[in-house]
């Protein structure tokens, strides 16, 4: 359920929250340049003040403000000066500018007057002070205003950006799940069947060791849970059974070539992807000729990519494309796209030596132990 705007808005201004720290450290700023101004101000005039009359003379006119922007910001937020000005917002900011001029002239006031630096009595020297400061104080008010509006549209655009952040994370996942959940029935239909064709055929041995590498084959599934990366070693596993599988039905015509440098088994790949393109080969490229054909897996690791080859020997790709536009295929390419972005590439065309097809997989060559570049 989605927080209603008034949870939202205040999480948004709890973040945005002024820290007191650095409202007195921005305060500070501007009184230690007000007190180095007095002091050259009274050398130059031949009547030298001491650094610390000169200091505490200057500061209530700056840490005013210090206490005073708590206040501020919780007015701002409570009377918004936002579009379309509201003449009752306006009207606060106006009435409480004054009050902390006003407040900030009887503290400049009564410090100078105790400090010995003002001759008139209080009642006038707040006048003064207040006439001649008002300009300062008034832009004074509104910047922290400004500065605290600043401060919470910042915090509202990290929590959207949060927000947006967690949205995309869940929907990649969802996505990637549904692409996961139609592509584990559709490797399952196609055991079973070449299973079947076994019993048809009255094989029993070969269809009860058929239904022995399938049981592996659904183990290893079941325990690859929610991940959707695994290790090139165990990706290569179960493509392995998977072909056992077929080796059972079809025996010495469907010969398989492993060419995967041990170096290369931590690699982390995307789980079940070679195995579509090993079933597309199967029912598209091998097995068309009565002698049999070849399926050959391999990968090469190169300036920190990771290539991943499936190679039959078979007819190649017909001329109107649609081995390659089959559900597996299409699977692979939408994970891929939606795990690594456009680092990642996927080819499928014809081999040109002699014959038959060829996927090439690009993927940011990782390991268990981190990146690798």
């Amino acid at each position: 359920m989605q927080p209603d705007d008034t949870q939202t808005r205040d999480r948004d201004r709890a973040k945005g929250a002024i820290n007191p720290w650095m409202v007195l450290g921005l305060w500070t700023v501007p009184l230690l340049l007000s007190t180095f101004e007095t002091l050259m101000f009274a050398s130059a005039a031949g009547r030298p003040v001491a650094l610390w009359r000169a200091f505490v003379g200057e500061a209530p006119q700056w840490y005013g403000w210090v206490a005073f922007t708590p206040a501020i910001v919780a007015l701002g937020r409570r009377f918004p000066l936002r579009r379309p000005f509201r003449v009752g917002s306006v009207f606060a900011h106006i009435s409480a500018s004054l009050v902390a001029s006003f407040l900030v002239a009887i503290a400049d006031a009564l410090v100078n007057d105790w400090i010995g630096r003002s001759r008139a009595g209080l009642l006038v020297s707040t006048s003064n002070w207040f006439i001649s400061t008002l300009p300062a104080t008034t832009v004074a008010y509104f910047a922290i205003v400004g500065f605290s509006y600043a401060l919470d549209n910042a915090a509202r655009l990290r929590e959207r950006d949060r927000i947006s952040a967690e949205l995309a994370a869940q929907l990649r996942e969802a996505q990637l799940g549904a692409l996961r959940m139609q592509l584990q029935p559709h490797f399952l239909f196609n055991s079973l069947n070449a299973i079947m064709a076994l019993v048809r055929d009255q094989d029993t041995a070969r269809a009860v060791r058929a239904l022995s590498l399938l049981s592996d084959v659904l183990r290893t599934t079941m325990n690859a849970g929610d991940a959707y990366e695994t290790t090139l070693g165990h990706e290569i596993e179960f493509v392995r059974r998977y072909l056992e599988i077929e080796q059972v039905r079809f025996g010495d015509r469907l010969r398989v070539t492993v060419d995967v440098p041990r170096e290369l088994h931590d690699a982390r790949v995307p789980t079940f992807m070679l195995q579509p393109f090993v079933e597309n080969s199967l029912k598209h490229g091998v097995l068309r000729e009565r002698a049999g054909n070849e399926i050959t897996i391999g990968a090469r690791a190169v300036n920190g990519s990771l290539t991943l080859i499936v190679r039959d020997d078979g007819r190649g790709l017909p001329a109107n494309g649609s081995a390659s536009d089959g559900v597996g295929i299409s699977n692979a390419r939408a994970r891929i796209e939606r795990m690594y972005g456009g680092v990642a590439r996927l080819s499928v065309q014809n081999a040109t030596d002699p014959h038959g097809a060829v996927v090439e997989i690009s993927l940011p060559f990782r390991t268990t132990a981190g990146d690798v570049s």
